[in-house]
């Protein structure tokens, strides 16, 4: 864990932020903590990545751009509403202070991802988190993706056990792997 003093000034670009909020969140998935700050934290992320990525004209993200194709403009309202109701409900109180919010944690994994594959469309770089929660996701939902033969097959046999095994454990065993074959190299 990176250990900061706060008497020292941080010079950190965007997406390095970007990146140390989806880390941390990843980090807070897998040891099953809090789905409302791991939300806020791939919210945030998402946020900044979708807003560099747009100013240097990459491919629509799919949560908050890609869906745009098929909306009208009162849609695209709706649909923004929708897909901003958490982040904005975990992160201001000015007009709804008394309210609840029935919160669905499922959509913070697809935030996480899509941040994740953005992220490497701008950098180039997948860091091991992003690879390790990517493997993941794809394994307990390998019925939403086209692979190669190969890779399906791989990917379809270790799918179930992955699966049963749950995040933690999961990723107890994943990063120090990830991290042994990552060093070698």
């Amino acid at each position: 864990m990176l250990v900061v003093s706060m008497e020292k000034a941080l010079q950190i670009s965007k997406l390095e932020a970007a990146k140390r909020q989806l880390e941390t969140a990843i980090r807070l998935y897998f040891i099953n903590c809090d789905p409302v700050s791991i939300h806020t934290l791939a919210a945030a992320a998402y946020s900044v990545i979708r807003d560099v990525n747009k100013k240097r004209g990459g491919k629509p993200m799919l949560i908050k751009e890609l869906a745009f194709d098929y909306l009208n403009p009162k849609g695209e309202k709706i649909w923004m509403k929708k897909m901003n109701e958490a982040e904005n409900f975990f992160k201001h109180a000015d007009r709804d202070h008394g309210k609840t919010l029935d919160f669905r944690p499922e959509l913070t994994e697809i935030f996480i991802l899509d941040a994740c594959f953005h992220y490497y469309d701008l950098t180039k770089e997948f860091p091991p988190l992003f690879t390790i929660y990517r493997a993941w996701f794809t394994a307990i939902h390998p019925d939403m993706f086209k692979f190669p033969d190969e890779q399906a097959r791989l990917i379809g046999s270790q799918a179930p056990e992955i699966a049963s095994m749950g995040r933690k454990a999961y990723f107890d065993i994943a990063l120090p792997q990830f991290m042994k074959h990552t060093i070698k190299k």
